[in-house]
């Protein structure tokens, strides 16, 4: 019986964390950040104060957390590819999904409270960029792969590179926010990432195994 209470209670949490979740990023997208506040939140979600503040320090962490979630689906994306693609498939594949999550699921609205909200340092930026973020690893992991299979010049800085991708999106994506609706954000990123993979790309790839140690890369 105390069991069943338990489990009740968890779901319960896990209902009202998705409810304030959901309530706060409906009224970002609505208001902008700076707009909204934690009693609004909480209405539009039938919480009191108090179990806001259970799940979330401030409306800002609420927001980091939603950044986070988004490495998890790249993460589920990347593993759910063909083992059996070259690097600079992944490397597109990936990229495109990065490119479909920015324009689908955020949004150009809540794409530009993120952004002002990281200048103004309201938001915590230190897991957004990281270079420990899951998705620079995701990055990391193709391109050293690419290096390892020879598609890839052995002389390349993998960190480095792996960092361009990244700094390069996050670069397209402000240039989109201030050239919005002339500006295809995917078409954008996809033809900056085909001369990023000419630049590292052997002219005559070597074998699948390489001959390359990749650790004296790094």
């Amino acid at each position: 019986m105390e069991v069943d209470k338990t489990n009740s209670r968890k779901l319960k949490a896990v209902e009202t964390k998705k409810r304030i979740y959901e309530s706060a990023v409906e009224l970002i997208k609505i208001h902008g950040l700076d707009h909204i506040s934690v009693d609004s939140i909480v209405e539009k979600a039938g919480v009191s104060k108090g179990a806001f503040y259970v799940h979330y320090e401030s409306k800002f962490s609420l927001i980091a957390e939603y950044i986070s979630t988004l490495d998890l689906n790249y993460e589920e994306y990347f593993a759910s590819l063909p083992p059996d693609k070259k690097p600079s498939e992944l490397l597109i594949l990936v990229t495109e999904k990065i490119a479909d999550i920015l324009i689908n699921n955020i949004g150009l609205d809540l794409i530009k409270i993120i952004y002002e909200a990281q200048l103004k340092r309201t938001l915590d930026t230190a897991k957004v960029l990281s270079y420990n973020r899951k998705l620079y690893q995701i990055y990391k992991q193709i391109i050293k792969q690419g290096v390892q299979q020879g598609e890839f010049k052995a002389a390349i800085n993998i960190d480095s590179i792996s960092n361009h991708c990244i700094m390069s999106i996050r670069g397209i994506t402000y240039e989109w926010c201030i050239r919005f609706p002339d500006f295809d954000l995917k078409e954008e990123i996809l033809k900056h990432l085909d001369i990023l993979l000419t630049g590292i790309k052997n002219s005559r790839p070597v074998g699948r195994a390489g001959n390359q140690n990749s650790d004296s890369l790094l």
